[in-house]
């Protein structure tokens, strides 16, 4: 694995209250993972999915891996 330098200058503060969801590496054009594996969108959370009404559900443990 090579150590990727981490510029702080680059990187956005995150505001208090943020919430960040592990990303599913698809809402970014250029995806920087491993250096950014978060995303505040949570139409791209690896682990939610869009459910009834429109909202979106946090996937239980068993069906993260379907």
């Amino acid at each position: 694995m090579t150590d990727i330098p981490i510029i702080e200058a680059e990187i956005e503060p995150i505001k208090p209250d943020t919430v960040l969801y592990l990303c599913d590496r698809k809402a970014c054009d250029n995806c920087s993972y491993p250096l950014c594996n978060h995303t505040t969108d949570i139409s791209h959370a690896f682990n939610f999915e869009k459910g009834l009404g429109g909202g979106y559900w946090e996937k239980e443990k068993r069906d993260l891996h379907d």
